[in-house]
């Protein structure tokens, strides 16, 4: 089974500029995220896509392939998805699963992909994707078996897996996970 890593990172954060490398427990944002994907014992290729330079170049330092991403891609309105979809096709790779990853979650860890992973083969989902305690999603994850990452709907078989992440999206985010971490 071969598993493609797409973490999609674009530079123009509006409240918390350049979060995705912004410095969280002495790293990059996106080092958590690169550093949960290459533990994971299923994924086999890690795609950072960006638009900015910064954000690719230590990306790649981290092990991660890149994709240019076109600035069309990285505006405040386009969807995740279409970054994610504009990735798989830059690639031109047939992969059996995507995990969407992503880069301002810094909380997740390969256990946590892997056994949603395990979840969507165990219970034959065609997506698999993260929730809080809550029940309320979340954008730390999404798991898609390849084909059903190109829909533009989410699939009739989909599944959630619990993982009370926080996303950083502010300054008030990164105080709170670093009280959490000291706990």
């Amino acid at each position: 089974m071969r598993t493609v890593c797409i973490i999609p990172a674009r530079g123009g954060s509006k409240r918390l500029p350049r979060k995705n490398i912004f410095t969280i427990w002495g790293k990059p944002m996106i080092y958590w995220s690169i550093q949960a994907a290459l533990k994971s014992k299923y994924i086999n290729d890690i795609y950072v896509t960006s638009e900015d330079d910064e954000i690719l170049k230590i990306s790649e330092g981290l092990g991660a392939k890149i994709i240019q991403r076109p600035l069309k891609l990285a505006d405040d309105f386009t969807f995740k998805q279409f970054a994610v979809t504009h990735a798989l096709e830059s690639i031109n790779k047939l992969y059996d699963l995507v995990v969407s990853l992503q880069a301002n979650s810094p909380e997740v860890n390969s256990q946590d992909i892997d056994a949603a992973i395990d979840k969507l083969l165990k219970h034959d989902r065609n997506e698999i994707f993260t929730v809080d305690n809550n029940l309320m999603q979340h954008g730390a994850f999404r798991i898609w078996r390849y084909k059903y990452a190109f829909q533009k709907a989410l699939s009739a078989r989909s599944g959630v897996y619990i993982a009370n992440y926080t996303d950083v999206h502010t300054i008030e985010d990164v105080k709170n996970l670093e009280k959490k971490r000291e706990k």
